[in-house]
């Protein structure tokens, strides 16, 4: 009985990576691994988005974008996975399709710079812009900054870097599995974790900061200052190597003043939310809740205005 607690879930979150490998990313044609933002992303021809998605350019970075519904929804800003090596996969395009049809909300996209040719401060120097240049046309009390792994760390960071440049903040954050800190990660839960080795994501953090502090915030933002930052959501699994460092961010983030939610996935691995599981979506119904009672916000901040 012993063995069967223990190992039944590890088999059980064998077969689902096995599965995300398979049906996420069985289509390398559609679905390209590319590693830095000079390389070209397309949509998978198997997704479909309810409204036009446009293609444009920040200085040479692809970004998608896809409308709101109106302009009561918010629009999610999504910086994607993948150890700052790898771009978007067909897990990401589908998730982002399903979380939009689900609540109306509009999607911005980048394809930031990757690894190896690519290093954090070339990426943060862009999405800093395309943040801003967003706030031209959609108000931050309409903008959720969301990502996954070391995107949501890349979220953390520039939701950080934002609030120390008295720009505007977002109106939430939503966090999946976060990178928080790239000399982190606990060794001991490598054995359950079908995803993620600790000392290879500490070669490519230290790769991915170029001389930069490892405990810099812009590459670990569990280390910056979470004071006035956005009310935030996090998505953890409890066997992924990021679990430590991640309630360790949420407890920082409470202690600093945020409204902060972690949602625990027990005994489910890194980025769970993507899974073409029960676990998953049930996950992604929870961010789609998320998102829709931030439009309900919108609306009571955007009536209360005209009143006054």
């Amino acid at each position: 009985m012993k063995f069967a607690k223990i190992f039944l879930p590890c088999i059980l979150l064998t077969l689902v990576a096995i599965a995300m490998v398979c049906v996420y990313d069985f289509d390398e044609s559609e679905t390209p691994r590319v590693v830095t933002d000079k390389n070209a992303v397309v949509i998978p021809k198997q997704v479909k988005f309810k409204r036009p998605v446009k293609e444009y350019q920040i200085e040479g970075m692809q970004v998608f974008e896809m409308a709101a519904a109106d302009e009561t929804k918010p629009v999610i800003l999504y910086l994607h996975g993948g150890g700052y090596r790898q771009s978007f996969m067909l897990s990401h395009w589908k998730m982002l399709s399903e979380i939009s049809k689900a609540t109306g909300c509009g999607l911005v996209m980048p394809n930031y710079p990757l690894l190896p040719e690519h290093t954090a401060l070339e990426a943060h120097t862009l999405v800093l812009k395309l943040y801003s240049e967003l706030l031209k046309r959609i108000p931050a009390s309409r903008i959720i900054i969301m990502g996954d792994s070391a995107g949501g760390g890349f979220s953390l960071a520039l939701s950080e870097e934002i609030h120390e440049q008295s720009l505007p903040s977002p109106m939430h954050l939503i966090l999946i599995s976060p990178w928080v800190d790239i000399t982190g990660g606990d060794d001991s839960i490598e054995e359950y974790d079908n995803w993620l080795h600790c000392d290879e994501l500490r070669k490519f953090g230290l790769s991915w900061a170029n001389g930069i502090d490892p405990h810099d915030p812009m590459v670990s933002p569990l280390y910056g200052n979470m004071q006035g930052l956005p009310p935030t959501d996090i998505f953890v699994g409890t066997w992924e190597v990021f679990y430590p460092d991640i309630v360790t961010c949420s407890e920082k983030l409470k202690a600093a003043g945020v409204s902060v939610t972690l949602h625990v996935g027990e005994e489910l691995g890194h980025v769970y939310p993507l899974y073409p599981a029960p676990e998953g979506k049930k996950a992604r119904r929870t961010i789609a809740d998320i998102v829709n009672s931030s439009t309900e916000r919108t609306t009571a901040l955007s009536l209360t205005s005209l009143m006054q």
